[in-house]
């Protein structure tokens, strides 16, 4: 996929670690990982663990984006193509390593974790769509507009194609964000973890 000059860069092999420190940094405080992983240093480990395994699984499809600042990711979106999700047998045996991980840094909130990624795919929409899996930014980069520079190319992509985009979000706070891109809510409040906090599912229509 070609990615627009600018700050914009897709990462590479090798460097999933790098797009998932940011994704962690940026989810620290994200509702549904708050809830699932109380205890924050258990969470940290957590998140880098899975989210190592989402960048590194979502870098073969050249839409895992990133923005660096200086050595560091400072922002990272991962996009799955139509067709990309929910994961693949094969993808997800790739990625047991990493997910034992999760399970050793919190035993306890593990089946829970389970059972929000299998309600989450469960309710997954079945017409061709981009997905957009996760979108973060590390906290002292924020509201700078980095988000919006992760989110332009492939919607751009998805017009040209004239396909749907489809995301989640726990943070009621991101949806005032991603209606400004022309996404529809379309259930407000998903429920994938019992006592827990709603998703808000998001679609984003093709150009007529």
């Amino acid at each position: 996929m070609t990615v627009p000059a600018g700050d914009v860069a897709v990462l590479l092999p090798g460097q999933q670690q790098d797009g998932a420190a940011a994704i962690a940094a940026g989810h620290a405080d994200y509702p549904t990982f708050r809830h699932v992983f109380p205890n924050p240093r258990r969470r940290a480990r957590a998140l880098r663990a899975f989210f190592t395994a989402t960048v590194r699984d979502g870098i073969p499809f050249g839409s895992a984006l990133s923005i660096w600042h200086g050595p560091l990711v400072a922002a990272t979106a991962v996009w799955l193509p139509p067709g990309g999700f929910p994961w693949s047998t094969r993808r997800k045996l790739a990625a047991a390593p990493a997910l034992s991980r999760v399970l050793i840094a919190d035993p306890r909130a593990f089946p829970t974790f389970v059972r929000y990624g299998t309600n989450v795919e469960r309710a997954h929409p079945t017409e061709a769509h981009w997905y957009l899996e996760v979108l973060s930014v590390r906290p002292e980069h924020q509201r700078q507009g980095l988000g919006s520079r992760l989110v332009t190319p492939i919607l751009e992509r998805a017009d040209r194609d004239r396909i749907s985009c489809y995301l989640e979000t726990a943070d009621p706070a991101n949806v005032d964000f991603y209606q400004r891109f022309g996404f529809q809510v379309v259930d407000p409040a998903l429920d994938v973890i019992p006592g827990g906090p709603t998703l808000v599912t998001m679609r984003r229509p093709p150009p007529s």
